[in-house]
């Protein structure tokens, strides 16, 4: 009878710990059976579907010509964000913001806004983008270069893509 006591008071404990077991291991093959199960297709919205066709867009380009002018550009970054739809623009003085929308080959820029520090000879550019992203209705894109448009087709901004975004 000396020896039953200590196997009782084993067993409680070597029942709990079966039933954690039990537990994981049954968590564990309902885990790996819902990862073997074919992934559905999800039904996508339409804002879904704009943002898949137009994520080739997305990255980082420098500006090759502005208004037809090659010169003096500084260090003008677009930068294209196709997960919110956002156009980030960073000059060498102030940071400019937009919305964008693109359906098929066209593009129309909304809710611009800009930081205004004043830099000294820095702003003609800034000044020149600001005027000229309203006037943005097309586009015309290849692996390397966005050509933004105006209504009669004329190059009003080229870009040279640098990087993918993050």
């Amino acid at each position: 009878m000396h020896l039953s006591k200590p196997l009782l008071k084993l067993k409680p404990c070597l029942h709990r710990s079966l039933s954690i077991l039990a537990i994981f291991s049954s968590l564990l093959i309902y885990s790996c059976k819902e990862e073997s199960k074919p992934k559905e297709t999800p039904n996508l919205s339409e804002k879904d579907q704009k943002t898949l066709n137009n994520s080739e867009i997305s990255g980082k380009y420098s500006v090759k010509t502005l208004n037809n002018n090659n010169e003096n550009l500084g260090n003008l970054i677009f930068d294209f964000n196709s997960e919110n739809d956002r156009l980030a623009i960073t000059t060498d003085c102030n940071s400019i913001g937009a919305g964008y929308e693109i359906s098929e080959n066209t593009i129309t820029f909304s809710n611009a806004i800009s930081t205004r520090k004043f830099c000294q000879g820095a702003m003609e550019n800034e000044n020149t983008i600001s005027k000229t992203l309203p006037k943005i209705t097309a586009f015309e894109f290849s692996e390397k270069e966005l050509r933004l448009l105006s209504n009669n087709n004329e190059v009003l901004i080229s870009l040279i893509k640098t990087e993918k975004s993050e």
